[in-house]
């Protein structure tokens, strides 16, 4: 799994077995041409609105060790994985004892926060100046920066969230600002927006649907990093701690933010809301191979674990 960068996204498939073959045609494709789905090499295939999987099809990719994630525009995503019993249990057995112990999950917690801060500066500025045409980045600089240091001071978890929301706060007004968005309307993040409209006249609104369509994405992608470590997703150290959550939010949280929100302010404009959806996701599961998501989701995961244990050595970033 660790050598598979692969994602696939399908809507309104079917999907089926070929003799050895995992396919899919597209439902309304009268001429019903099918494709091949790469599943010896594919790490995650992202299951949309209006697709079918046959039973033989979900054998043969939990043999190859294929994550699967149902997810759909302001739906709740799915994970699935093939059971096995050969999997190690070498990262569960190291994660417990961070799990169950409140100073190692702070441990954990901002060391996920610090790679969140990290990615933002790396990609998510890099994401602005090419989704955006944003020459200056400094601002998302110093929000990192104040966050970085509110982490130095903080003392439980209760008190993190409280600074996670600043950060997230900041780095909305960011992007909206980057994307000239705030110039005209005022961006606030409210998750579940609705369904889709074929024609768009609130960008706030569509912005928030890309947002929520991207983080469903994103948590696919460190749901198959779980998996593949064996380490069960609701075995959280930051969200779960004092409400609902696991810990593929935790770790999706250390990369989402710096993948979608560039491509998702770049596209507020876009007065077709089914086509921004459409542009959205193939960009942001380009950048999940690109920037080799999957990947960096496992190497986050074993730092986090690295750094809540102290003897042991973290694995370079």
């Amino acid at each position: 799994m660790t050598d598979r960068e692969g994602a696939l996204y399908l809507e309104r498939a079917r999907i089926h077995v070929d003799g050895d073959r995992v396919v899919y045609h597209i439902a309304d494709d009268k001429h019903r041409r099918e494709y091949n789905i790469p599943h010896v090499n594919l790490a995650v295939l992202f299951i949309g609105q209006g697709t079918s999987i046959t039973q033989s099809a979900m054998r043969l990719l939990g043999e190859e060790g294929v994550h699967l994630a149902v997810t759909g525009s302001g739906g709740t995503p799915l994970h699935m994985g093939g059971l096995t019993a050969y999997s190690s249990t070498h990262h569960f057995r190291e994660m417990l004892p961070i799990y169950l112990d409140p100073s190692k999950s702070l441990l954990a917690a901002k060391a996920v926060m610090r790679e969140r801060t990290a990615r933002m500066r790396r990609i998510g500025c890099s994401e602005a100046q090419k989704w955006l045409r944003s020459r200056d980045t400094s601002a998302l600089n110093k929000t990192c920066a104040r966050f970085e240091a509110s982490l130095d001071a903080c003392g439980d978890i209760t008190q993190l969230l409280g600074f996670e929301g600043n950060f997230s706060k900041a780095c909305y007004a960011g992007f909206s600002g980057m994307s000239g968005l705030s110039k005209e309307h005022s961006f606030r993040r409210e998750a579940g927006a609705g369904t889709p409209d074929r024609i768009s006249s609130d960008p706030v609104r569509l912005v928030n649907r890309l947002i929520d369509h991207g983080n469903y994405l994103c948590y696919g992608m460190a749901g198959a990093a779980l998996w593949a470590l064996g380490i069960p997703p609701h075995m959280s150290v930051f969200h779960g701690k004092t409400r609902a959550g696991g810990l593929v939010f935790d770790i999706a949280d250390s990369f989402k933010d710096a993948m979608v929100l560039p491509i998702a302010f770049s596209l507020a404009k876009e007065k077709d809301e089914k086509e921004a959806e459409k542009i959205f996701r193939g960009r942001l599961i380009n950048a999940f191979d690109d920037r080799e998501i999957l990947k960096e989701a496992i190497g986050t995961v074993e730092r986090m674990i690295a750094a809540a244990s102290p003897q042991k050595e973290a694995p370079d970033a």
